[in-house]
């Protein structure tokens, strides 16, 4: 019996339907899709179900800490659930079980104990950090052996890995096999390429200060895993012929890169598959954005008949043999072509354009925080006073008043001006925690940005305008007098 059923809806009503310019070379288009899981009964899977493999990379001067995270890590396994511990720099190998003959240990009191001693035994040897793709690859190995239903690394590093030219590669061929969380030891460590390795592979990327943070953030994701009852969802992305997938992400609760499964051969070039992983129920939001170009599209021509035709530019449907709930299988976006729309390029308007614009904040943000790092102070107050500017019109004064505060002093945020702190003075741990936190986390639900104008309410239009317009200068609308309530 399927234990979730899922719905596919658009989020926000005013991304349903775009009304764009035929004369207009291209158009990008977004729309925030949200998928909902609902509980369906069936049975609870069996904790042998699920396989982790603990993999410790770290620097021999990160010892203590390195015993902290084991002891931990090692700790939170569930009873029964199946475990590997993966150990070494360059060339890392499953150290528990000891046994070759073994795949899995399974959790209980004597092998999380004999686990613990025989990662601790390892640990002064050290064998140094690697590059992160040996890692990949190792877990890879380990888990074609004996696949489980759910295959979870969970990386604990001091953040010196390195990518060594192949970790996209690696990271890739883990995508149908493994699921990854990284767990940060130490506050100086880079956190791109950790960030980069568990957001593509469904899982997040955080840092690990003490022993009641580290103990709850693994609490967190043996539980989270536990509660899975769905593994893989995957998500079908159509195109109308002539549209082209600019991508398709996750947006919130996690923001995340997600990348198309490869085309067999022969198959529908206007259709893209898409694997969602780690279901319970609950619900996610996604932002699909597509470009439509007019001279690739036959009802875009300059036949009246042809033209304001409500077409299909994409849908975003649930897979096959998906358990769906009823009326929800897929979401449409349409389109209409004319010459009567407003001019220039369609962008998000609705859910989207915030999403988007929290993405920019935390690129800015992130971008800024490693300019400092490098001395670049320069770069740093252009970054940071960018990411000033996107806060004020989302109005973030959280970011402006703890996550950049930490690190400039903000004289103008509408602006985007800013005066970088001095390095004493900024709180690295807490830089490198908001860092981590902006680039992955999202609610669900966000307060639009502030609007660069009025938009028209007619049904298709949407044009913008000053507050002191009268009538909208794309299709003729009357507008709300200036000052009035409307």
């Amino acid at each position: 019996m399927d234990t979730l059923r899922f719905g596919v809806t658009l989020a926000d009503a005013a991304e349903a339907q775009h009304r764009l310019r035929a004369d207009v070379a291209a158009h990008t288009v977004d729309s925030t899709v949200e998928i909902t899981a609902e509980a369906a009964g069936g049975p609870v899977p069996a904790a042998a179900d699920t396989g982790v493999i603990v993999a410790l990379d770290f620097a021999p001067q990160r010892l203590a800490e390195t015993r902290r995270a084991v002891a931990a890590a090692i700790t939170a396994l569930p009873d029964g659930m199946a475990f590997a511990v993966l150990h070494g720099g360059g060339a890392p190998r499953i150290c528990y079980p000891y046994d070759a003959s073994e795949v899995w240990a399974y959790a209980d009191d004597i092998s999380r104990n004999t686990a613990r001693f025989e990662a601790e035994r390892l640990l002064p040897a050290g064998g140094g950090t690697g590059g992160y793709a040996a890692w990949l690859d190792a877990a890879r190995a380990h888990v074609a052996r004996e696949p489980r239903r759910i295959a979870h690394l969970l990386v604990i590093t001091d953040g010196r890995g390195h990518d060594d030219g192949r970790l996209d590669a690696a990271i890739d061929a883990c995508a149908e096999t493994l699921t990854c969380d990284v767990i940060g030891v130490g506050g100086d460590w880079e956190p791109a390429l950790p960030a980069r390795i568990a957001t593509r592979l469904h899982g997040r990327a955080e840092l690990a200060e003490g022993a009641g943070p580290l103990a709850a953030r693994l609490a967190d994701i043996a539980g989270r895993l536990r509660s899975t009852r769905v593994p893989a969802v995957p998500v079908e992305v159509r195109l109308r012929a002539g549209v082209t997938l600019r991508s398709f992400r996750e947006a919130a609760p996690v923001s995340r890169e997600l990348r198309p499964d490869p085309h067999p051969a022969g198959a529908d070039p206007w259709r893209h598959v898409f694997s969602t992983r780690l279901w319970d129920a609950g619900t996610r939001r996604y932002i699909l954005s597509v470009e439509a170009r007019p001279d690739g599209d036959p009802a875009a021509g300059r036949e009246a008949d042809m033209l304001e035709a409500d077409l299909l530019l994409a849908q975003v449907a649930l897979g096959p043999g998906v358990a769906a709930l009823p009326g929800r299988t897929a979401a449409a976006v349409r389109v209409r072509w004319s010459y009567d729309a407003a001019p220039g390029r369609v962008r998000a308007r609705g859910a989207s354009a915030t999403y988007l614009l929290r993405d920019d904040l935390a690129e800015a943000f992130n971008a800024g925080c490693t300019a400092i790092s490098r001395g670049d102070l320069r770069t740093a107050a252009e970054m940071l006073g960018a990411a000033a500017k996107l806060a004020y019109a989302l109005r973030d004064r959280d970011f402006l008043d703890h996550d950049l505060n930490r690190v400039a002093e903000v004289l103008d945020a509408a602006n985007g001006v800013v005066r970088v702190r001095a390095g004493a003075a900024v709180d690295r741990p807490a830089v490198l925690r908001n860092r981590l936190s902006r680039g992955q986390d999202r609610p669900l639900d966000v307060a639009p940005p502030a609007p660069a104008g009025i938009p028209c309410p007619a049904p298709g239009c949407g044009r913008l305008a000053t507050a002191a317009a009268a009538f909208c200068v794309a299709c003729g609308t009357r507008l709300a007098a200036a000052g009035s309530p409307g």
